[in-house]
């Protein structure tokens, strides 16, 4: 139970924390020892001053020996001398023989307070100290006293022991403290995330939850918005793959009937492409093209809704033929619109044909969709060469796309309107990515709308 709630975060602060109180009040220990040993010192110099001038004006009926007696079992203070004029008095005690002391003169700065002489009183207790001290009183010129090396040993002792429970007690309440505050702030939000993250992992569709810490303009705020913002996109991400696996199924669903009712057009188109009359058999053969097209371009749909890759067939391409072939086809079903092929007869590219000319008439059933209400509604067909490359320009004069439209302009599903899927300029992109070249949109405004094409030149 210990070691998991150490593991924790929560328990690693609150180690921390007290660790780092205990190494603080460590470092301070030293300073305060040393101020604790002069202010003993001092306090005896002070209180041996005091007996002094109590026993020079005491009368001689008074019990001195009683008092000194009562003084030196207090203080631990062997031996009190003064000088007067030159001459040493004994005050109380009897200086002990061979007496080993080590002098301190408290009359000096900083006397008493030396980072060494605070370390030698927890080792030495053999011997005895000499301090020297200014009187209280003008009668004496100098007060010195006589104290075991022992006493002031024990004294330290008790400090420490002292200094040791309160360093703890601090170190335990301010890590407590901290714990606390830094639980609610920090701790607790994030294993609110954590389990967020859980939930979300074990569940991606389930709905978003509103979290508290949405509003909080620090980090832990920062990162929740983040968060569901993630959160947002990948439920989007998989709404739109089972948008994408319903198409493949609904399309797998209809392609065998869709293949039934194209066989029997072709059947007819390919009685049409033998009759003996010019225009009736051209009419035919461009009928049993189109025909082999859709066949193509249900098995394609139907391939991109189970994420498979197109084939790829490169042959030269007259690149003016298959445009107007495209342009014709397409702007059949709207009258309105003009087209013009402004591509000289030289220029040829490798591609496939098949879904070369599905990308020109994705681009131009777009334009004259959107040119339904324009006057004068005209796309052109244009072409310029550098670099290996032959780039396609495909301009119409309509009102422009809308800026979140162009946006996401390339993305499945992502309709521009008028119910309409979206894939249409995805497919495209794709097609054109799979021959070596590319698609994109170079400009829309208000006077319309151009769109390039390129591929590899011959």
């Amino acid at each position: 139970m210990v070691s998991r709630f150490i593991s924790r975060l929560s328990g690693k602060l609150l180690v921390l924390t007290i660790l780092f109180v205990l190494f603080a009040e460590a470092v301070i220990f030293f300073p305060s020892a040393s101020s604790f040993r002069k202010d003993w010192l001092q306090e005896r110099a002070t209180s041996a001053g005091h007996l002094a001038i109590a026993l020079n004006e005491a009368p001689e009926s008074f019990n001195r020996k009683m008092l000194a007696d009562t003084f030196m079992q207090d203080t631990d203070i062997s031996v009190v001398t003064t000088q007067t004029m030159g001459r040493s008095q004994l005050v109380l005690g009897t200086p002990p023989e061979n007496m080993d002391y080590d002098v301190i003169d408290l009359r000096q700065p900083h006397a008493g307070i030396q980072l060494g002489a605070t370390l030698s009183a927890f080792t030495g207790k053999e011997g005895y100290f000499r301090v020297l001290t200014n009187p209280p009183s003008k009668n004496f010129e100098t007060l010195e006293y006589i104290v075991p090396k022992s006493a002031l040993q024990k004294a330290m002792e008790r400090y420490c022991h002292n200094i040791l429970g309160l360093s703890i007690l601090i170190a335990f309440i301010t890590g407590l403290l901290l714990y606390s505050v830094l639980r609610f702030l920090i701790v607790k939000p994030l294993q609110c995330l954590s389990d967020d993250v859980v939930e979300f992992q074990n569940d991606p569709a389930a709905p978003i939850k509103t979290k508290r810490t949405h509003n909080r303009k620090d980090e832990i705020g920062d990162l929740s918005r983040s968060f569901t913002d993630m959160q947002e996109g990948v439920q989007s991400s998989l709404e739109q793959r089972k948008r994408l696996a319903d198409l493949g199924l609904a399309v797998s669903k209809i392609n065998h009937d869709l293949r039934n009712v194209l066989t029997s057009a072709q059947l007819v188109s390919d009685r049409l492409a033998m009759d003996k009359d010019e225009r009736v058999s051209k009419m035919g053969e461009r009928l049993v093209r189109a025909v082999d097209r859709g066949v193509r371009i249900a098995e394609g749909v139907l391939e991109y809704g189970q994420d498979k890759d197109e084939s790829f067939n490169p042959e030269t391409i007259e690149l003016a033929k298959l445009a107007d072939e495209a342009a014709w086809d397409t702007l059949q079903a709207f009258h309105n619109v003009s087209y013009t092929i402004d591509i000289p007869p030289k220029v040829k590219v490798i591609a496939d044909l098949d879904h070369t000319y599905r990308i020109f008439q994705n681009l131009i059933r777009n334009a004259a969709q959107a040119m339904n209400d324009t006057p004068k509604a005209r796309i052109t067909l244009s072409t310029h060469n550098g670099d290996g490359r032959v780039r396609v320009l495909v301009t119409d004069n309509g009102p422009g796309l809308p800026k979140r439209v162009q946006e996401t302009l390339f993305t499945p599903f992502v309709s521009g309107g008028r119910g309409r899927t979206g894939l249409g300029l995805s497919i495209s992109k794709d097609l054109a990515k799979l021959q070596g070249g590319d698609l994109e949109l170079k400009s829309s405004g208000e006077n319309g709308t151009v769109f390039e094409v390129e591929l590899r030149s011959a």
